[in-house]
């Protein structure tokens, strides 16, 4: 069976974007094993708590990967260096990076903050071949963005996927069509998209660890330990994918949430992480054009049981002062007890796209939401241009801000949301 020659996809991967950022812009970390993640305790030592966001590839050499517990990979690498992550630093080269991306193409599914598909099939007449295409967009990162990225390009997401990872780190791929079948089948069953442990603790069970074993499985007998996705998955592994690249997914909800280095039972200074998060949340919210009306708190305690509790509005809001207050009303709602509180979050869902003009129930004057919201954009001019730092809530001035956004300030089926690029059936 051939594959389809209509398309000219391109894959791009920022290489350990977070690490990377940091190595570029810290000369004292080029050439190093490199962590990013981990909290820093008011004493300056870093907390064992907390997990891995980013590992150069010296580190990556330990065993370090994304995820990790932190202690675990202090105890593989105990010279790595490890620094706390700066999401709202790296949301800039990521800005960088699809801007490049778009000077293109209009077709770009955003996988992450760092990852993209990109469809040049029309675009080839103005720009050149997909390879010459491919080759200016890394090179303009590069010279641009001094960033690592690798490249792939094949006829299908799936294949141009697979294509970036048999290049990293910096690489840049090729698969044409006639070399498919031979490549993938060198491959082991995890490479498919939809294959997650459970799944391939099945196919192992039957004797399947590489997709040239499954490829030669009757259909019969993949659908008996599959189902219908055992079909599937064998299209998949002869390089069959016609799913289309996805410009624009739709937003669910917009969160953040913060990770402590200390148990917290303060219920003043909990409030006044509320205050920061909201911060966030309506800034983006605004940034990217949504507002949303129901607002959603997590607490999770010391030992790890989770509460999360949601109250909706009548109307949609992307207003600090608005989120924050109910986010405070439905933390007076719980019950911090000792040994307190280890992770707090909000989420603002129910999304709307574009202004949403309402009028809040404690309005003391008609036009007072339209003012508000003409100081908190302006402020937001103010602190884009100058730095967040400049302009501060009074209530925010003697809290110390640094602690680890363990959730990058996710926005979920949205660029900044991880890896959305593996389906799973």
């Amino acid at each position: 069976m051939t594959i389809s020659q209509q398309r000219s996809i391109i894959h791009l991967d920022l290489d350990a974007f977070f690490a990377s950022v940091e190595q570029r812009d810290n000369p004292q970390y080029r050439d190093k094993p490199l962590i990013v993640g981990g909290i820093l305790q008011k004493n300056g030592k870093l907390s064992r708590r907390g997990v891995v966001c980013s590992a150069s590839y010296q580190a990556r050499k330990y065993g370090i990967h994304a995820g990790m517990p932190i202690w675990e990979a202090q105890q593989k690498c105990p010279q790595a260096i490890f620094v706390p992550a700066r999401i709202w630093y790296y949301s800039d080269a990521s800005q960088q990076f699809f801007q490049i991306c778009s000077d293109y193409t209009p077709f770009i599914e955003p996988l992450s903050t760092d990852e993209a598909f990109l469809d040049v099939t029309s675009c080839e007449a103005l720009f050149g071949t997909v390879v010459e295409i491919a080759r200016k967009i890394k090179t303009r990162i590069k010279e641009e963005l001094y960033l690592p990225v690798s490249v792939g390009i094949a006829s299908n997401k799936f294949l141009a996927k697979i294509a970036t990872n048999l290049g990293k780190p910096d690489g840049f791929f090729i698969l044409p069509d006639e070399k498919v079948v031979a490549i993938l089948s060198t491959l082991p069953i995890t490479e498919l998209w939809g294959i997650g442990e459970k799944t391939a603790q099945k196919l192992n069970r039957a004797g399947i660890f590489t997709i040239k074993q499954l490829l030669l499985m009757p259909d019969i007998i993949l659908e008996a330990i599959l189902g219908e996705n055992g079909p599937k998955l064998k299209l998949l592994a002869q390089g069959i994918d016609h799913s289309p690249i996805n410009c624009s997914e739709e937003v669910k909800s917009i969160g953040r949430e913060m990770t402590f280095p200390e148990n917290i039972t303060d219920r003043e200074r909990l409030t006044k992480i509320l205050l920061e998060l909201s911060q966030h949340i309506g800034y983006t919210a605004r940034k990217k054009g949504y507002s949303g009306k129901t607002i959603t708190l997590k607490v999770r305690f010391a030992n790890f049981k989770t509460v999360q509790k949601s109250t909706s509005l009548n109307w949609s809001t992307n207003l600090d002062d608005l989120i924050f207050q109910q986010s405070k009303e439905l933390l007076n709602s719980i019950n911090i007890k000792e040994p307190g509180v280890r992770l707090l979050g909000i989420k603002l869902s129910s999304l709307q796209k574009g202004k949403q003009p309402k009028q809040l129930s404690f309005l003391a004057h008609q036009d007072w939401e339209e003012k508000w919201s003409k100081l908190i954009y302006s402020v937001d001019k103010i602190q884009e241009k100058h730095g967040p730092h400049l302009i501060q809530r009074a209530a925010l001035l003697k809290e110390a801000s640094n602690m680890v956004k363990t959730t990058n300030g996710s926005i979920e089926t949205g660029i900044l949301k991880q890896d959305l690029s593996r389906p799973q059936f």
